[in-house]
């Protein structure tokens, strides 16, 4: 059996959090967790749960394709979450256009009070679904 892909979303408050079907078709979000001092250990949890084998995380890349401060932060997330779980394979995604699809796609379906707190998960859809699109192409 195929081990499912993880997709985070790094913020510097909340992570969105996804997690692809045992398949690898499908692209579900789960509750976001917060970026504090337990998140490692909330993303082992997740990836025992769910028998993950790749953790894909979004490179918030700059309009021309270039690196700035949010993804250094985000590389940096990246090695500490690889420190905590060195036996799982880390995978970077453009992920220049996620928030927007994701606004725009809660925008038509949720009410405006819960937006907030789905963003960072759906923008974590976005990120898998890139992700495993690319894999079903190549």
């Amino acid at each position: 059996m195929n081990k499912r892909v993880l997709a985070l979303d790094v913020g510097n408050k909340r992570i969105g959090v996804a997690v692809c079907d045992p398949l690898g078709i499908s692209a579900n979000p789960l509750p976001p967790i917060q970026n504090d001092e337990k998140v490692f250990g909330k993303i082992k949890q997740l990836i025992d749960q769910y028998d993950v084998g790749i953790v894909v995380i979004g490179l918030p890349l700059t309009l021309k394709g270039e690196e700035g401060e949010q993804a250094k932060i985000t590389r940096e997330f990246a090695q500490k979450l690889k420190e905590h779980i060195p036996d799982i394979d880390i995978v970077f995604v453009d992920e220049r256009f996620t928030t927007t699809l994701a606004e725009r796609h809660l925008r038509e379906t949720t009410k405006k009070s819960k937006r907030k707190q789905k963003i960072d998960s759906v923008s974590a859809v976005y990120i898998l679904k890139s992700y495993l699109d690319s894999k079903s192409m190549g």
